[in-house]
């Protein structure tokens, strides 16, 4: 589970988190935007390799090995723009530095987030816009480590659609 002192339950949209990594290098965004898009962890982005990429004209498919206990996931699928682009003109280890400096460079950009905030938030999008179900199997979390992994949403939408049934 996360070790964190205080859960961040606010979500970031993409133009904030675009703004946020504009004067990174490219391979910096590309690891910035996978993290942001995907959700995975710091350890796993840096698992990987060009042969876990699978790119075609406008989608770029990633094999991500899912740890701590996560059960293994279809590829997932990001859309080819922007920095993400960057990962199908790779070849062999994509990023070649070790968690702790992943971490750091993390922190640099977003000092006042805790290492899985991406994941929370990619996570409780995910959910909100698809479903508990979907969210399990685009994580690979069990479903008793999702609550872990979700911010505190709006309800009033729930007390929305219980008025339209009514009616």
């Amino acid at each position: 589970m996360p070790r964190y002192r205080k859960k961040i339950t606010r979500l970031m949209d993409y133009d904030e988190f675009k703004e946020a990594i504009q004067d990174q290098p490219r391979n910096r965004q590309a690891f910035f935007t996978l993290l942001f898009f995907s959700g995975c962890r710091v350890s796993e982005a840096l698992a990987l390799s060009s042969n876990d990429i699978n790119c075609t004209e406008d989608m770029i498919y990633i094999d991500f090995f899912r740890l701590k206990g996560s059960k293994q996931t279809d590829p997932i699928p990001l859309p080819k723009e922007g920095a993400l682009e960057w990962l199908c003109e790779q070849e062999g280890e994509l990023f070649p530095f070790c968690r702790k400096t992943g971490y750091n460079i993390v922190k640099r950009v977003f000092a006042q987030l805790y290492p899985h905030y991406f994941r929370m938030n990619r996570f409780t999008k995910v959910a909100e816009k698809h479903g508990l179900a979907t969210m399990i199997n685009f994580s690979g979390l069990a479903p008793t480590s999702v609550s872990h992994y979700i911010a505190k949403v709006d309800i009033k939408t729930v007390g929305k659609a219980l008025q339209e049934e009514i009616v």
